[in-house]
Parts: C-alpha cells; structure tokens; sequence
C-alpha cells in the first residue's frame, strides 16, 4: 500500500487550492507557489501520476483524480481546522497559524483533527 509523504500531500493540497480559485495548473504554477524547483516538482508529480491521484497530458495541465481530490481535500481540511484553532483558541496570528498548520497537518492523527474540529463546533468564540 503506497503512503503519501508530507511533500507529496502538500502538492496534493496545492493542485487543490490552485484548481479551486479557477487556475489551469502545471508545473511552473506549482513549483512557484510551493518554492520549489521545477524538476523537484515534475519529479513529484510523476509520483503521484504513477499511483493515479493527478493526471496530465503531455506538457498540460494538472488534474486531480477522483482518488486524488479525495486526498487533497482531507489535508486541507486538515489545514483548515488546525489554522482555526490556532488563531481562535490559542490566538495565534492568521499568518503564524497558517505556517504552523500547513507543518502539523502532517503528523496530527484523524482522530486527533476530528476531536479539535468538534471543540470548534462546540465552543463560543
């Protein structure tokens, strides 16, 4: 069974949130807004094409699979949830909160993303 790495579910996030403000993605998009270089993220991408979680025609654009916008929309649930509870809870700065969620999103376990999402819900801010 093939484990994504925290770099690769980063580019899974990425391809998400880039697709989801209308942009056609391809490498250079990607590398830009990850800060990484170019054959780092074609090398990436030939990942996760070859485990079917993005598609790409020769030189095209990226696309997410099916298998593969499922992925990028846990993480950045994920990211969503802990970037709140941070900058709510804890009263971290947005800016902080987003870096800090974008490192831990990562290790936190589903049960643990899930018992700060119900806080959330739950608490009054």
């Amino acid at each position: 069974m093939f484990c994504l790495t925290s770099s690769l579910e980063d580019y899974l996030e990425i391809i998400y949130i880039l697709s989801e403000q209308g942009l056609k993605v391809g490498i250079t998009d990607i590398a830009k807004a990850l800060v990484v270089s170019k054959p780092s993220a074609t090398k990436a991408i030939k990942i996760l094409k070859n485990e079917n979680l993005v598609s790409q025609e020769k030189y095209g654009k990226i696309l997410l699979t099916k298998e593969g916008e499922k992925a990028a929309v846990a993480v950045y649930d994920k990211h969503k949830v802990i970037s709140k509870f941070l900058n709510k809870v804890l009263g971290v700065s947005e800016k902080t909160a987003e870096i800090d969620a974008c490192k831990i999103e990562h290790i936190l376990s589903k049960e643990t993303v899930n018992g700060i999402k119900n806080y959330l819900e739950n608490v009054k801010m």
